[in-house]
């Protein structure tokens, strides 16, 4: 129970995060509202308000002062290029886990209450530094009496549920009067990010969780030499204590140290980089906060053969098998140059809200997809990435449309491994390692990728799109056929009617085997494709 002065400073605090909310939430809505405005009057330069600078310049100031959540609020807007503008972004990316550590009689009280021992008998050694601190936990180094392993004690901060749960009411709050004052729905589902950013801020307080996310990693790299991952000690894992084996190395941005130590920067980038881009594109599962201090080159390693660790695996991202299916079709529409396969692709990836006008959308993307199509790779490294996102998120700036978490986490991770790419090893080329694994994870036939991303697959898209036109055209005419609006002469409507299909059916199955035969190579389905239309011929002509 919280005694007066505690409750009296809580509600101080309360008011305070209700009125930078309220602000913050406002100032943010406006600026939407504002660009939609200036894009419709067909204004290109559209500079960020005075007004949204401010706000999160005080935002930025304060959030350290009220701690955890706002903190973790802060960082979670800087990675929502589809929220603010990249100037606003630069403002929050700043905002770092300032609060001091807890005192070290906490920790030893609180892994006492977890484990249920007195802290001497689970370790030899626990320094009363901290060696990592953040708002929502911190990290001290140890020694394990029972086997004498060097290990790294998480432990949660003090009250972080409690003041969790208290910051998320708040912020829910803040969001209903939002919504029921300048309903808000339109233009930014605020409901939808805060669902989001409270499934982040609860899975990484779970240390559970974060556990069998790090057992998860070190099963997907057991059989690659050169990825470490560290081990979990199980029997000292509970909600708000986690022990994990303790890791030397060099930080993977620490250049002098890696030089010093004559490990090849190139080896270094290709390791860390071709490890992402197999749990992007193979796994379907990654380490979402590849910062500099989460990435190492574990002591012992060769120059040339350089063992890369990872550490902290609180927040994580995943790719479903129907997330695939649908960014696979995204793909294809781009390619097909069908703006409304793509708007529906992104709709199902949870790009865009239902009160999108869909059909303004579509003919903006179409204009955009005109523009990029036919690129060559010489073309793809010219083009700042940055800055094409900025165009996608400027054409729907007046929609409701947003980035889901798992995308903003890839976009942040793939920010951050290319430009410690282009600071480790400038000569590296991130596009052409992409490549294979983009390959296999579209599941198409890309051999002549070099030659342009329009020439990639052409034949078999052209098929696909064939094949897509088909069964709508004939559903059309099927259609105009029951309307009355085609006539059939002769003996029986009805006789005729069901002739008529069996036709259509005839045509349609020698076309679609011939295509998947000689196009897409898909022997087995070409063969189906042509022996129902065996069956088909052998009905007309028992018929007739």
């Amino acid at each position: 129970m919280l005694d007066k002065a505690p409750r009296i400073a809580n509600v101080t605090r309360s008011l305070q995060i209700v009125h930078l909310l309220l602000w913050l939430s406002w100032a943010i809505y406006r600026e939407r509202r504002r660009m939609a405005r200036l894009r419709q009057s067909g204004c290109v330069q559209q500079p960020v308000s005075e007004a949204l600078i401010r706000v999160l310049i005080h935002f930025r100031n304060s959030a350290p002062k009220l701690g955890t959540l706002m903190i973790k609020l802060g960082q979670f807007l800087s990675l929502r290029v589809d929220l603010l503008p990249e100037q606003a972004l630069a403002i929050l990316q700043p905002l770092q886990d300032g609060i001091p550590p807890a005192s070290f009689e906490y920790v030893v009280a609180l892994i006492e209450a977890e484990l249920g021992k007195p802290v001497e008998e689970v370790f030899s050694v626990l320094e009363p530094g901290c060696i990592a601190a953040a708002s929502l936990g911190q990290v001290h180094k140890a020694v394990l009496a029972a086997t004498g392993d060097v290990v790294a004690v998480k432990v949660q901060r003090p009250d972080i549920e409690y003041l969790i749960r208290m910051d998320l009411r708040t912020l829910k709050f803040v969001i209903w009067i939002i919504n029921h004052l300048f309903h808000t729905h339109d233009l930014l589902d605020l409901n939808e990010l805060l669902a989001e950013f409270e499934r982040i801020v609860y899975d990484e307080i779970d240390y559970l969780r974060e556990a069998i996310n790090a057992r998860k990693f070190r099963d997907m790299f057991k059989d690659n030499a050169s990825i470490y991952i560290p081990r979990v000690y199980d029997q000292y894992v509970s909600r708000r204590v986690l022990v994990i084996e303790w890791i030397d190395g060099i930080k993977i941005n620490d250049y002098a140290a890696l030089d010093a130590a004559g490990v090849d920067r190139l080896a270094v980038v290709k390791c860390t980089v071709c490890a992402y881009f197999y749990q992007f594109f193979e796994a379907g599962f990654f380490h979402a906060d590849p910062h500099p201090g989460n990435i190492f080159v574990k002591a012992g390693s060769t120059g040339q053969e350089p063992v890369i660790a990872f550490i902290d695996f609180g927040m994580t991202g995943s790719h479903t098998k129907s997330i695939k299916k649908s960014l696979r079709d995204a793909f294809l529409a781009f390619i097909m140059r069908d703006a409304r396969l793509l708007i529906n692709a992104l709709g199902r990836l949870g790009f865009i809200g239902e009160r999108a006008n869909r059909s303004a959308m579509e003919q903006s993307l179409a204009v955009l997809i005109e523009q990029y199509h036919g690129l060559t790779l010489a073309d793809m490294h010219k083009i700042d990435m940055v800055e094409l996102v900025q165009e996608v998120l400027q054409l729907f700036r007046g929609q409701p449309f947003h980035i889901p978490a798992q995308f903003a986490f890839t976009g942040r991770a793939v920010s951050t491994l290319a430009a410690l790419s282009t600071e480790l090893a400038p000569e590296f080329n991130f596009v052409e390692v992409a490549i294979p694994y983009a390959k296999a994870f579209l599941g198409l036939s890309l051999e002549d990728v070099e030659q342009g991303l329009y020439q990639v697959g052409r034949q078999l898209l052209d098929t696909g799109k064939v094949l897509l036109t088909l069964p709508r055209t004939l559903e059309q005419v099927l259609d105009e056929i029951k309307a009355g609006r085609i006539a059939i002469n002769g003996r029986s409507q009805s006789s005729q009617h069901n002739s008529f299909v069996l036709l259509l059916m005839f045509v349609f199955s020698l076309l679609c085997g011939t295509l998947l035969m000689m196009n897409a190579h898909q022997l087995v389905a070409s063969w189906f494709c042509f022996g129902l239309g065996s069956l088909v011929a052998l009905r007309l002509l028992f018929k007739n």
